[in-house]
């Protein structure tokens, strides 16, 4: 068997940022030596920086940015500006008419679920892609058929229903500003490989889509959060008009179902995501979860010395999702009865506007004295070390590293009951309802006033992840599943 060569896609992680999908993908990359890499990662612009060291199995970067410049294949695709510039004279008023515009139609009918023929959808993708290879994305955009018929299909979808108002100019242009920057994702030149492997079933699916139909890849979908989930999630809490809201869902809805119906194996990190894509399209033959492992010799119990007071420890990015507010809300229940304890956060400020809401929080609650931002950390098992309990408070999860790190330290984890934390941590550890300050409050009170019992529950917590959940375990089950997509695909 000669070398496979994979093309993984991920979106805003990976390498340029940290955090579970990131720290899967390095595993991963690192494990697999056999395996030829090329990353395509789909970032919001282009002034980012290498978070990772890469081994000499990736051979290539695709570094795809969705913002930051005017000339979107200006840092997608190696030419020099002549060649942009011919794009531009050859994009004529005919080409955008006959080519593109039907394109737009088709798309904007599953967005607004006018139409739902994800085959036909797809094979639209495939003519997109190849279109923007001979003509220039901005002029195509920018013309005013591509305006007119994007309005008139708009406004013809509101005239005929009842319950909504038309949608204002502001709706208009956020719908078409957001397929403008959505879509440079099918940008970039796809090398012809056996596999293509998308860390989510998001817009970093999408060349995974185009790859299968033009080149005949194989296509490999792992599922981390649910990414319908978090993005309904997260337009709950923006403020912005129902028109826009609407058009925004329905774009990622249909790019959601679009990934579940072209992906030839879907692996899930827990069962608990199986029931979101089987709402969505996803074919049950096509599920097989592989659940996250861990290097067990990284994580493991220090035997550190006692602390000098009770601590609290949680590893998160500072977001709305992971809910630091309940995090800080319970260090002031714990600390009114046990007023030693103190509560340390590891994470990145991803929001600064919600980092500030935070640091307004603590000193609200009177708790400098008992609450920590820790800042970044580069050794989370020594974090997880620091704690007599581990916390993680978020409001959606899929199947999170904190929490089998902790475990495989022998520490007690209180989490909420998001995705499949369950799926590990019931029986060795404390599951709580999502925002439940008391609940939290009350697990951390009763693991901190008996220590025999949290030391025997954090021996149990490790035989647990010795027990499936490893790195060895992870890898094993991805470097199959290459192999059997490889031979399937030379097969043909």
């Amino acid at each position: 068997m000669s070398r496979i060569r994979v093309v993984s896609t991920f979106e805003g992680t990976y390498p340029y940022e940290t955090g579970g999908v990131s720290t899967w993908a390095d595993i991963l990359i690192h494990k697999l030596k056999n395996v030829d890499f090329i990353l395509l990662p789909i970032m919001m612009h282009p002034y980012i920086k290498l978070k990772f060291e890469l081994p000499t199995n990736v051979t290539d970067i695709i570094t795809v940015p969705l913002w930051g410049s005017e000339e979107p294949t200006e840092y997608i695709r190696d030419i020099n500006f002549s060649e942009i510039y011919i794009g531009k004279l050859n994009t004529r008023e005919s080409n955008i008419v006959e080519e593109f515009v039907p394109i737009l139609r088709l798309l904007l009918a599953h967005i607004y679920k006018e139409e739902n023929n994800l085959d036909k959808l797809g094979n639209a993708l495939l003519e997109f892609h190849e279109y923007f290879h001979k003509n220039d994305y901005y002029e195509t955009f920018r013309h005013e058929s591509v305006w007119l018929t994007y309005k008139e299909f708009v406004l013809n979808h509101y005239s005929e229903s009842e319950k909504q108002d038309l949608p204002s100019m502001y709706d208009l242009v956020e719908g078409l500003r957001f397929l403008y920057r959505f879509f440079i994702s099918i940008l970039p030149v796809l090398p012809d490989v056996d596999i293509y492997h998308s860390s989510g079933a998001a817009f970093c699916g999408l060349p995974c889509i185009i790859a299968k139909l033009k080149h005949g890849s194989k296509f490999l979908l792992t599922e981390h959060g649910v990414y319908l989930r978090e993005q309904y999630l997260y337009a709950s809490r923006e403020q912005m008009p129902a028109q826009t809201k609407e058009f925004l869902m329905g774009m990622i809805d249909t790019v959601v179902r679009l990934n579940y119906h072209f992906a030839d194996v879907i692996t899930p990190v827990c069962n608990y995501n199986k029931r979101w894509e089987l709402k969505n399209g996803a074919s049950p033959e096509k599920i097989e979860t592989v659940y996250n492992g861990i290097d067990t010799d990284i994580f493991r119990n220090y035997g550190n010395a006692a602390n000098t007071r009770p601590t609290v420890v949680m590893v998160a990015r500072i977001d709305q999702l992971k809910d630091i507010e309940t995090y800080i809300r319970c260090a002031k229940k714990v600390a009114d009865s046990i007023p030693s304890v103190l509560f340390k956060l590891y994470g990145p400020k991803i929001d600064e506007k919600y980092y500030d809401f935070c640091e307004d929080l603590v000193k609200e609650l009177s708790l400098n004295q008992n609450f920590e931002f820790s800042g970044v950390t580069s050794n989370p098992a020594a974090a997880y070390n620091e704690g007599d309990v581990v916390m993680l408070t978020s409001i959606s999860e899929a199947f999170p590293f904190v929490v089998i790190e902790a475990m495989a330290c022998e520490k007690v984890v209180v989490s909420s009951d998001v995705g499949g934390t369950k799926e590990v941590l019931e029986g060795f550890g404390y599951v709580i309802k999502p925002k439940d300050v008391d609940g939290f409050s009350n697990a951390v009170i009763e693991v901190l006033n008996d220590k025999n019992m949290s030391l025997e529950m954090g021996v149990d917590a490790r035989t647990s992840i010795l027990n499936g959940f490893m790195i060895e375990d992870m890898v094993d089950s991805y470097d199959a599943l290459y192999k059997r997509l490889y031979n399937a695909n030379r097969k043909k």
